[in-house]
């Protein structure tokens, strides 16, 4: 019983984390000047602006939806995984960018997004 809080705690603070990361990076992409993104290296000016401009979006749909962890972890599982392809097509781009220092962040947040999915298919086998 004591492990499960713990669990549950713990997926809640990283949702909670990448939440915000998420948040923070998906209101700049879908809001800031793309002078402003080019400056910090967000790979969604290589896009037409107005995909890059929905990424944004998606991101900050997404990050609202990991919050759902410890009431809907199925919800935050799929938000989990969506970020997951959104960080591949982030390497893909800086990759092909030769944009290569972006690529260990895209690394760690693969990681961590695939820890939070595991917590809450975790999560999900409990409350079931």
């Amino acid at each position: 019983m004591a492990g499960a809080v713990l669990r549950k705690g713990a997926a809640a603070m990283l949702a909670l984390l990448l939440a915000a990361f998420f948040g923070f990076v998906g209101w700049n992409k879908a809001f800031a000047p793309l002078a402003e993104l080019a400056r910090h290296g967000a790979w969604t000016v290589h896009l037409p602006e107005w995909l890059g401009r929905l990424v944004g979006w998606s991101e900050l749909a997404l990050a609202a939806a990991l919050l759902a962890v410890p009431v809907r972890p199925s919800i935050a599982r799929i938000a989990a995984l969506a970020l997951v392809a959104n960080q591949i097509a982030a390497g893909l781009v800086h990759l092909a960018r030769g944009e290569t220092a972006a690529l260990p962040q895209n690394a760690v947040l693969i990681v961590i997004l695939l820890a939070l999915w595991g917590a809450a298919r975790t999560q999900q086998g409990e409350t079931a």
